[in-house]
């Protein structure tokens, strides 16, 4: 019975050791953009000897590049907080990330070097050049600290154009008008669509979504690259609708003799307003169809700051009177 019993123990020993070594190659963990993997463990029986590994633990991660032919950049690949304490102190914690063959991942042999072979006791950071799209590319860390002594922790992370979606582009709209956004790299030809949130959206979801903003609104999108979920912003800057000059000098020589406010002839029904600084209105108009001399009932104003609110009426939308000073200077 115990030579049975050893004899199970053994096998089973070595099925698991087996299926690890399988699952660290041929299933490797995911990474995703926006994710930190705290914690790790660095304890898979399984020797390696590729470039500058030749150790006997190792972990394979995997990443997939998003769908667009115009990345601007590669990865990052961030591993910090190693916590790897041997016998003899702290030991090293080797990391490179390679391109494979898909049908023969666990072959050293068919890998390609995508980043230097970095090893380290404390964190290392590893950058790629432009990568493939839609392609997946391994990460492989591995040590030969012995887990009977300790575990060998650390955190890794990866972030970079290539992994995530790109919305575009910030805007700056007038208040009143509309703006479009777009977005790309996710896996939306998949049937998994973008979502959008913020306020003021026509429409929550697509490619491409239209916007009417009152106020200044930052719009995050949500899509899917590999099946990691990942996000992105974009912001639209409203401006005022009119634009409206602080001074104006009414002395017939043809350069800024009137107030002439910009765009407010898109406004049929606005209410324009000037006071002096006593409070009394120098001037009173609806619809603003003549700009403003600097004159009272045909009398020049003197030199001095008067003060304005415009009304705009808008049937679009809510606009908050404008309210300013302009300036009379002879």
């Amino acid at each position: 019975m115990k030579r049975l019993l050893q004899i199970f123990l053994a096998t089973a020993f070595l099925t698991s050791t087996l299926l690890a070594v399988g699952q660290d190659c041929n299933d490797p963990t995911q990474l995703c953009a926006e994710t930190n993997n705290e914690a790790e463990v660095l304890d898979q029986l399984n020797p390696l000897a590729f470039n500058c590994i030749n150790a006997n633990y190792t972990l394979f991660y995997s990443f997939t590049t998003n769908n667009s032919n115009n990345n601007a950049e590669g990865v990052t690949v961030n591993i910090s907080n190693i916590d790897c304490v041997g016998a003899n102190g702290a030991d090293l914690v080797y990391a490179t990330v390679v391109s494979f063959d898909p049908a023969s991942p666990c072959s050293p042999a068919l890998y390609g070097l995508e980043t230097a072979c970095e090893s380290d006791t404390l964190g290392i950071v590893l950058e790629t050049d432009i990568l493939m799209p839609e392609t997946t590319y391994m990460l492989i860390l591995a040590t030969d600290h012995d887990p009977a002594i300790s575990d060998c922790l650390f955190d890794v992370s990866i972030d970079g154009e290539a992994i995530d979606i790109d919305a575009c582009c910030d805007a700056n709209v007038t208040l009143g008008q509309s703006a479009t956004f777009g977005v790309e790299g996710g896996d939306n030809n998949n049937g998994v669509d973008y979502i959008w949130s913020g306020d003021y959206l026509v429409d929550n979801t697509g490619e491409e979504i239209s916007v009417f903003p009152e106020e200044t609104t930052i719009y995050q999108v949500t899509g899917n690259v590999a099946g990691c979920v990942v996000t992105d912003f974009v912001t639209a800057f409203i401006g005022p609708p009119v634009g409206i000059p602080n001074a104006i000098t009414p002395n017939d020589d043809g350069i800024n003799d009137l107030w002439t406010i910009t765009g407010i002839n898109e406004f049929e029904a606005a209410h324009v307003t000037v006071f002096d600084r006593w409070g009394q209105v120098v001037f009173n108009d609806i619809g603003y169809n003549e700009p403003w001399d600097g004159t009272n009932r045909g009398r020049f104003l003197p030199t001095g700051t008067y003060y304005y609110v415009i009304e705009l009426n808008s049937l679009n939308v809510n606009i908050e009177p404008l309210v300013g000073y302009v300036a009379i200077i002879h």
